[in-house]
């Protein structure tokens, strides 16, 4: 490499399994946090930088091989990188990382990994063709990272990394989270190739101030100042005429005050300009207690609010460690409706007891929780996943000193996505009845029946508003046709809308899993964990 006056570093973000549900978003979207690992490295003088996202990859340009697949090989003839980086956060990822690692080893190029997977698992990393593992942040390690390998220093000059020197993996020292982020650039999204971006992402706020026992997210939150984060989504409206933007946080107001701020820099742009943008941010259903902040939200042009209310159950509630019961998710979900914002409920079926809490509720009485909840509480849209025991949280370590987690040689990583049973679930329950208890509780809300309901609003509910809005324009008051159709939008024909897109990707993973074999392999994996049982 020393002899090269220039090298390419390229980041790729891993395609999710093609049985994966979540396909259709990641389409329009990518990961911020390649992109600010790349915008890093970008600076270094003698290195070009590129981002490939596998999951948006659109257009006749890009090599594609016979599985319709980024084409890797072809990729490599065209542009040959010298160093190609993974993003190994998301476990379901973790196979293709792995296949991706090793055909570029094969050819001769270096690989660099990071993310929470393989931060938790580096051993696993290092031994399928990661050169060297980068542990938390990149930004300022893969700087240190490329140019050691450039000038061939020692890796050891590195901090915060771990590769293999004679068979041993070597930890060097760790590196300090970044607290100033007004020190990073902003993340260039012109690095992002085959790209098209909809729904831009940003990152206000890094870690998280709570302790959830099923997540891996354990470094209290960071934030950026308002006035930067402002300044990077106005950068965004004018360099990429960007309007709908995800923010991609754990949680959006960890720091209240400061979300309350931004959101009032947001508010105050967009009756300067005019401009109509939407945001979709992470937040916390507790976050219905400050009705400050739920009004500069509104007000700032926040649309969506995803919430993890996990379960409906109170002593799932509990081993979770959410510090509140069902009832206050009734009333707060109440006031984030009464503010206009449409939510999108996220939970977790099927959470196993701990030793302190062995509480006993039949399967089917689980179901019709979940369901009366969520029917009660009128969310708009759901997402109910089976329990993940991922890597780094206190939920798997408490699975495996149980001995519940199903052999990785059998249910590999590439079905830790939500929709299949991981472990030896509770209550004498199959895993099979727990994944079609999933099945089931997703398909009272994605449906054809949706369909018919949207005919129903086309035939009868809209020919009364154009009805109305006739005899208003007669009074010459348009802006109550505006108001009453976006009514009839909001609170009926778009929930529709979406729940039947959701029936068409459900009926799609659903012809998906029955190619899988996933149902074999389960049955293999539950012999092995009945034989160390006996």
């Amino acid at each position: 490499m020393i002899n090269k006056k220039r090298y390419l570093f390229r980041i790729i973000v891993p395609i999710f399994p093609n049985f994966n549900i979540y396909t259709f978003a990641a389409n329009k979207t990518t990961s911020v946090g390649p992109i600010y690992v790349a915008t890093a490295a970008n600076k270094l003088e003698s290195w070009d930088v590129e981002v490939i996202d596998e999951n948006n990859c659109h257009g006749k340009f890009y090599p594609r091989d016979k599985h319709k697949k980024l084409d890797h090989i072809a990729l490599q003839n065209e542009r040959p990188a010298d160093v190609v980086g993974f993003y190994g956060s998301i476990s379901s990822t973790i196979p293709r990382l792995f296949e991706l690692a090793k055909l570029y080893k094969n050819l001769g190029v270096k690989t660099v990994a990071g993310g929470k997977h393989v931060e938790n698992l580096p051993e696993e990393a290092l031994s399928n063709n990661i050169d060297v593992v980068v542990f938390r942040e990149g930004e300022i390690t893969i700087k240190e990272l490329l140019l050691a390998w450039e000038k061939n220093y020692s890796l050891n000059t590195v901090k915060g990394i771990g590769f293999l020197e004679n068979n041993q993996i070597i930890k060097t020292p760790e590196r300090p989270l970044i607290q100033d982020f007004n020190k990073l650039s902003y993340p260039d999204f012109n690095l992002l190739r085959y790209a098209k971006i909809f729904y831009y992402p940003i990152n206000r706020t890094r870690g998280c101030n709570s302790n959830c026992e099923f997540c891996a997210v354990k470094e209290k939150a960071r934030c950026s100042t308002p006035k930067r984060m402002f300044n990077q989504v106005k950068n965004l409206i004018e360099k990429y005429n960007a309007r709908h933007f995800f923010e991609a946080s754990d949680h959006f107001a960890a720091n209240r005050e400061e979300a309350i701020e931004f959101c009032k820099l947001l508010a105050d742009y967009k009756r300067k300009t005019k401009l109509n943008f939407k945001f979709t941010v992470q937040t916390r259903i507790t976050d219905a207690r400050y009705p400050d902040l739920l009004q500069a939200m509104k007000e700032a042009g926040v649309d969506t609010v995803c919430i993890g209310y996990e379960s409906p159950i109170d002593q799932e509630l509990l081993t979770m460690k959410k510090g509140y019961i069902s009832d206050d998710l009734l009333e707060w979900t109440r006031t984030f409706h009464n503010y206009g914002f449409f939510i999108h409920g996220m939970f977790i079926f099927g959470y196993p007891k701990n030793d302190k809490n062995k509480f006993h509720m039949p399967l089917k009485e689980k179901i019709n929780s979940f369901h009366k909840f969520i029917k009660k509480a009128k969310i708009d849209t759901v997402q109910i996943l089976i329990t993940i025991p991922l890597p780094g949280t206190e939920l798997r370590k408490r699975l495996e000193a149980q001995n519940r987690l199903y052999p990785l040689n059998q249910i590999g990583w590439e079905y830790y996505d939500g929709q299949f049973p991981l472990f030896v679930p509770d209550d004498n329950v199959s895993p099979e009845e727990l994944q079609k208890a999933v099945v089931t509780l997703m398909g009272k809300y994605y449906n054809f029946y949706n369909f018919l309901r949207i005919v129903n609003h086309i035939i009868f509910h809209f020919p009364a508003i154009v009805f109305s809005s006739v005899f208003t324009l007669a009074l010459g008051r348009v802006r109550y046709i505006v108001s009453a159709f976006n009514i009839w939008y909001k609170n009926f024909f778009r929930n529709y809308l979406l729940r039947f897109g959701g029936y068409i990707v459900f009926k799609n993973w659903i012809k998906n899993f029955k190619k899988s074999f996933f149902l074999k392999k389960l049955e293999t994996a539950k012999l092995k964990i009945s034989d160390k049982h006996r």
